[in-house]
């Protein structure tokens, strides 16, 4: 049901292939993986370090207080609060080493050569955001080093996970699984036409591409697209754009401050579609307390709230005190990040060994009970990396409503019905 055609993103493939090859070493790398061995040797260990390349400085560091990193520093404190994970008997701590990338790529792969081949890390964490995944995973599986990855998620790197078995993806997007389920809300809604908004990058032109193909595919016909520069700095023709496009549907795919960007706009100018989809940004606290009874109807990429499970709520109360407060809150990947640490840890536990290689093994082919519940992985190829499953998920698709994003995907985890058409825009 929800596999999809490549004809739009072949040629993005084609070319990301080729960048990848030129990471030093990464031609000539392993893409499968040995055996776990039969016998477990005695852990020598006195400590559980694990690495990661991050953005601490450059244009995506805000994720460091509000993304991936805080709920993994979360999870190390639980951890260590606990007496640490027991690895064959033997209770362990966890010690993170960061090392800052400023967004480079080529930085990000020198500071996972290093974090393997200097500070002897035994596992990892991924970088900060789509494209630096593509530097950083082959590297971690040249070194045979399981990485569990938080922010971040590519259409167009799937063709690569069967050949590094070591790298795991938790975090949904474009056709894992929410274009297809936001289109099919869209047909049982009525929506007749879509315009698309997006970011010329990696992100932008994935999240379009995977749109296009499915909307045209469902019916839904493509009344114009508008592509832009993540350095915009007026929205104002864009808005336009699509206003004068009467489509019913606009999808805004983009970052954070181009999404608030939109959003200002499309008030002062009376933008109101039918139906509103904005990207990354619209998904945390920040949104509400900035648009207050405005984001009413809007859409969003990822979901979960309070109302998913008992666990969720659970979840909610503490990661609002790693992330800082209410605006910080990711009601998109927090949890999907927390539930891949439990899976991680787990994994470790189970093994009873530091060794990579057998610890991935296990993480595999292992259920696990998670803040999401009952956790596995969808491993690609025969034996290459992870991603979760659909049916893992609480949500694709969220909708502010009355202050809560809304899990609105039809099934069991729906929290409320949808909202089509969305009201218009309160009096200001």
């Amino acid at each position: 049901m929800w596999k999809r055609s490549i004809k739009y993103a072949l040629p993005l493939v084609i070319c990301l292939i080729f960048l990848i090859a030129l990471i030093p070493g990464c031609a000539k790398e392993a893409t499968t993986t040995p055996p776990a061995s039969s016998t477990v040797p005695p852990v020598t260990a006195t400590e559980i370090v694990i690495g990661a390349s991050r953005d601490i400085t450059g244009p995506t560091a805000g994720f460091q207080q509000y993304g991936f990193a805080p709920i993994y520093k979360m999870w190390a404190d639980e951890v260590n609060a606990a007496g640490g994970i027991n690895v064959g008997g033997k209770m362990l701590k966890v010690r993170i080493i960061e090392y800052d990338d400023g967004a480079d790529n080529a930085r990000v792969a020198s500071n996972i050569e290093k974090l393997c081949t200097q500070d002897h890390v035994s596992f990892l964490f991924g970088p900060t955001g789509t494209t630096p995944l593509f530097a950083a995973a082959p590297v971690a599986n040249k070194y045979k080093t399981l990485m569990v990855c938080g922010e971040g998620g590519a259409t167009t790197l799937e063709p690569s996970l069967p050949g590094m078995p070591y790298v795991f993806l938790p975090l949904n997007y474009s056709d894992r699984f929410q274009i297809p389920v936001f289109t099919q809300l869209m047909v049982d809604a009525g929506a007749k036409t879509a315009f698309i908004c997006y970011l010329e990058n990696l992100h932008g032109t994935e999240y379009n591409l995977i749109a296009q193909q499915d909307f045209t595919n469902a019916g839904i016909n493509i009344l114009g697209m508008a592509g832009f520069p993540i350095t915009i700095a007026d929205m104002e023709p864009i808005v336009k754009q699509a206003q004068a496009s009467g489509a019913d549907i606009c999808c805004v795919f983009a970052y954070p401050d181009n999404n608030v960007a939109f959003m200002q706009k499309a008030l002062a100018l009376n933008y109101s579609p039918k139906a509103l989809l904005i990207g990354p940004g619209c998904n945390f606290g920040f949104f509400p307390l900035t648009f207050g009874a405005a984001l009413q109807g809007v859409f969003g990429e990822g979901a979960w709230n309070t109302k998913s499970s008992a666990a969720a709520a659970a979840f909610a109360v503490k990661a609002q005190t790693a992330v800082g407060g209410p605006a910080n809150m990711d009601w998109w990947g927090s949890i999907d990040y927390y539930a891949a640490l439990q899976c991680f840890q787990q994994a470790i536990e189970k093994a009873g060994t530091l060794d990579s290689t057998v610890v991935r093994n296990v993480m595999a082919t292992s259920h696990f009970q998670t803040v999401l519940g009952d956790t596995y992985w969808d491993i690609q190829g025969t034996d290459g990396g992870g991603l979760l499953p659909h049916a893992v998920y609480a949500g694709q698709i969220g909708q502010w409503q009355n202050g809560i994003f809304e899990v609105v995907d039809e099934g069991a985890k729906r929290t409320a019905d949808p909202i089509y058409p969305k009201p218009p825009w309160p009096t200001p």
